[in-house]
């Protein structure tokens, strides 16, 4: 089989995680999902399914034979690739009928031009990303259900994220305190810094929101080589329109302000500059201790569940 290498992005919600997704999801090779939140419970029952099968040792079926985590989480990513394929093969027909029996793809006018599912009829589309901000808390079980995964981690400046929270009813969503806010960002930037100390520039990459809206093109091309895909400019498409942006309008600076006065706000900044450097270390080594830690925080969420 070959291999199945999603996309994750990781990082703080409010960071053009949409946006991102949808972009790269232009791309031929790459299916954009929307937010998905059961692939990260997967992670979670499949490492709960492992424990159960492995608790009494030589009676119990997968412990009997000492049979790994890594093979059977793999396994059961090999699984979940082939339903995510399933169902974006139905949105695709639900959204343009049997294109490839019309011989080009029809716009759906229910999404503007540059948010599409599929633009050309032989995409391969064999990958897919998806931008869920919980997956950030739980990198260690997704690298094991998909252990060629790529995780991109989009990293915007605290005050700006903990701004956009405040006032995320503005798209619908639940606003935030301040310090709820300067939270959220924390521990979902902490979590990707860890995983590119552990997992290595490979697999990890970091961009600064702030390059990636000033200069969409450059950061893309760099993106796709990280993914070892070909550069398309239909990538470029989605960072012409507004998704879900909180409008804040004239009461940013005031917030942020409100938000830099925060004690934990320098414990921020810190993580901020440590983002910004995270990846394999000089001499090309990866932090057992930061994926000591990823592993320990994904068993911990576990640790309060049963599945039966």
């Amino acid at each position: 089989m070959t291999a199945v290498r999603p996309v994750f992005i990781v990082g703080a919600p409010r960071s053009g995680t949409s946006v991102s997704t949808w972009a790269l999801g232009q791309h031929p090779n790459i299916q954009p999902m929307p937010e998905t939140s059961w692939i990260a419970t997967m992670a979670i029952g499949s490492y709960l399914s492992y424990l159960k099968g492995s608790e009494r040792g030589r009676f119990s079926h997968l412990s009997n034979v000492e049979y790994p985590i890594e093979p059977f989480m793999a396994r059961i990513g090999e699984g979940l690739h082939g339903v995510v394929c399933d169902v974006y093969e139905e949105r695709c027909r639900r959204l343009y009928g049997d294109f490839r029996a019309l011989g080009r793809v029809p716009v759906n006018k229910k999404n503007p031009d540059a948010l599409q599912i599929r633009r050309g009829v032989d995409d391969p589309k064999a990958r897919w990303i998806d931008g869920t901000p919980l997956n950030s808390q739980f990198i260690w079980g997704l690298r094991l259900l998909f252990p060629h995964a790529r995780f991109l981690h989009l990293l915007r400046r605290p005050e700006d994220v903990a701004v956009s929270l405040i006032r995320f009813d503005a798209v619908g969503g639940v606003p935030q305190s301040e310090k709820k806010s300067l939270e959220t960002w924390y521990v979902h930037t902490e979590n990707a810094v860890l995983a590119a100390r552990a997992f290595g520039t490979g697999v990890v990459k970091t961009t600064r929101y702030e390059d990636l809206i000033a200069n969409p093109e450059r950061e893309i091309r760099a993106i796709l080589a990280f993914l070892e895909e070909p550069y398309s400019a239909d990538c470029l498409l989605a960072y012409g329109e507004k998704i879900n942006s909180s409008n804040v309008g004239e009461e940013r600076e005031t917030l942020a302000e409100r938000v830099r006065a925060l004690r934990r706000f320098s414990d921020a900044e810190r993580l901020y500059g440590d983002a910004l450097d995270a990846g394999t270390s000089a001499d090309g080594t990866l932090s057992e201790a930061a994926a000591g830690i990823l592993r320990q925080r994904f068993v911990d969420h576990c640790s309060s569940r049963a599945l039966l």
